[in-house]
């Protein structure tokens, strides 16, 4: 246990009963809301000397500095101190403050080095409010309630449910996250009593709300349910809402715009070939980019982006000499349209992408992940290979940087960059089936795929593949043109074998519906087993039953 103040021979800690145990000897104020009747213990290395106890020594003191009655008694021989509340207990709002003197002495004679204080605040009376809810996001409480349940139940369409004046339940909106306990991202958990983790998001991102209750929201993103903590939920109730994250179109390519609920402020990327159900001028709404909703909520179509799904296991079709033209021709680019930044100032010069594709290839060849695919997460990371990282440490993807602990890891080269992340990162945690982060082999996005464990942004896969999607349109179209044929589980844990009868040997199975596959063949003389490209080495063909994969509608 960590040791707070320490004299030759004394040493104590506040425990917050039934809460948490402080780790230093001073104190933030005010502390966390305590119940009215909260009990202290103060425990001590050694036995205290109940002689040096008294209401001069251990007091509390309210707001005004009146001091309270506090009963005293010990325990585990005299070495905790218990400080009851006083009679009626603490008042609801008010503010204390716990003084321990250096007069305590131990039975040995030896007082306390420093005095300590503690400031603590008591909680108000818990009520849940009923609130009518205005257009520009003010509260009116028309009535007050002892319990969640009961002030829910009451709600109508135009009203929301306060807490301590903070909206935790409405009939309907839409969530943008907020950081809590020391961390930038929120937790987003797959059952509402927050046991199971599934994924994460950063600070102000865009959630569809679904439902609440006092100790959980249900959102959903990526078109899954989710829940989240309370504290990480900034509730918009729809009357409130002005903008939102949306989709639009524009000469056939289809732009993602998502809004900063924060800043007020859109930003977008293309994302891919526009569907063919989709017109310009109107605004689309979606949670996973592919089941396209119109403002009254209706379903307008379906589709799929192509290379969001396409899995990384499988082989472009350009060449090492192709990809290198390639990034030449964007680096021009970038010169061109940028001539007054200071990042893409002689591009084609200094980016560390210049003559990658034979490495690429080789990569590809030899461990089986698709170098349109690593190129493209080399653009995205390190800004076309220009960004600080890429040209002080080689280190092109942002490898062992996370949100909140932003190492700095240098590689000796770009090559060695590109075969860590692939050796440690997507052939051990993330590829290979039944892995640590195996979600799925495409860049996907927040329900399957790498996007599930590899970034906290929301649309990283999706953002990536609309890298794809550019890098080969610049290079002829040849991948959209001649694409092929994707499935996704939609059975848990689907046994893959080595042949297409259900009492062939399993060689590994799919954990959970979505998970994108190649289809190689599905005509067999074996119908419905279809044959499928294998996630795992030596990488060659399996079979899966066809009845639990649907095709992909692009």
């Amino acid at each position: 246990m960590t040791k707070l103040i320490t004299t030759a021979v004394i040493a104590f800690l506040i425990t917050l009963a039934m809460t948490l145990s402080t780790e230093a000897a001073t104190w933030q104020d005010p502390s966390p809301d305590q119940n009215p009747d909260k009990t202290w213990i103060v425990t001590f290395n050694k036995p205290v000397n109940k002689d040096t106890v008294s209401e001069d020594t251990i007091y509390i003191k309210d707001s005004k500095g009146v001091t309270q009655t506090n009963a005293i008694t010990y325990s585990d021989s005299d070495k905790k101190v218990h400080i009851a509340p006083p009679a009626g207990n603490y008042r609801s709002g008010e503010t204390y403050t716990l003084h321990i003197t250096q007069a305590v002495h131990n039975t040995d004679g030896n007082p306390l080095k420093v005095p300590v204080t503690k400031t603590f605040s008591i909680m108000t009376d818990r009520t849940y409010d009923l609130a009518n809810v205005q257009a520009n996001g003010t509260t009116n409480v028309v009535e007050r309630f002892p319990s969640f349940e009961a002030a829910a139940s009451r709600m109508n369409g135009n009203q929301v449910v306060l807490f301590q004046n903070h909206i935790i339940h409405m009939p309907s909106g839409l969530i943008s996250t907020v950081a809590y306990g020391g961390s930038s991202l929120t937790i987003l958990y797959a059952d509402k009593d927050l046991k199971r983790q599934e994924t994460y998001v950063p600070v102000d991102t865009e959630l569809v709300y679904v439902d609440s209750t006092a100790t959980s929201v249900k959102v959903e993103l990526a078109g899954r349910h989710f829940y989240i903590k309370p504290q990480n939920a900034t509730m918009l109730p729809s009357q409130t809402i002005t903008d939102r994250t949306h989709y639009k179109v524009s000469k056939n390519s289809l732009y993602h715009l998502i809004y900063s609920h924060k800043t007020k402020s859109f930003a977008s990327y293309e994302m891919g070939a526009a569907p063919r159900f989709m017109q310009e001028g109107v605004k689309y709404y979606s949670t996973d980019g592919s089941h396209f909703y119109n403002e009254t909520g209706a379903l307008i179509g379906t589709a799929h982006q192509y290379f969001q799904y396409l899995p990384m296991r499988s082989m472009t079709r350009y060449t090492a000499e192709e990809l290198d033209a390639y990034i030449m021709k964007q680096l021009r680019s970038l010169e061109e349209f940028n001539p007054n930044s200071t990042i893409y100032k002689d591009a084609t010069t200094r980016s560390k992408l210049i003559g990658l594709g034979s490495e690429l290839k080789r990569i590809e060849r030899d461990s089986h992940v698709n170098a349109m695919h690593i190129l493209a997460l080399a653009q995205h990371e390190s800004q076309y290979g220009l960004s600080q990282r890429a040209l002080a440490d080689n280190n092109l993807f942002g490898l062992y940087v996370t949100d909140d602990n932003p190492k700095r890891k240098n590689f000796d080269s770009v090559s060695q960059n590109i075969q860590e992340l692939v050796d440690a990162f997507l052939n051990r945690n993330y590829l290979p089936p039944n892995v640590a982060y195996a979600n799925g082999t495409n860049f996907g996005n927040k329900a399957v795929g790498v996007n599930v464990k590899y970034a906290s942004d929301p649309y990283w896969g999706s953002k990536i593949a609309g890298h794809l999607y550019r890098m080969d349109r610049s290079m002829g179209g040849e991948e959209l043109a001649n694409q092929l044929k994707i499935g996704l589980t939609n059975y848990v844990d689907l046994k893959v074998r080595i042949e297409p009868i259900k009492e062939s040997l399993q060689i590994y199975y799919y954990p959970k519906v979505g998970m994108p596959l190649i289809i190689q063949d599905d005509q067999l003389p074996e119908n419905p087993w279809i044959k499928i490209r294998s996630d795992k080495a030596p990488y060659g063909s399996l079979y899966v039953h066809g009845g639990y994969v649907d095709r992909l509608e692009w």
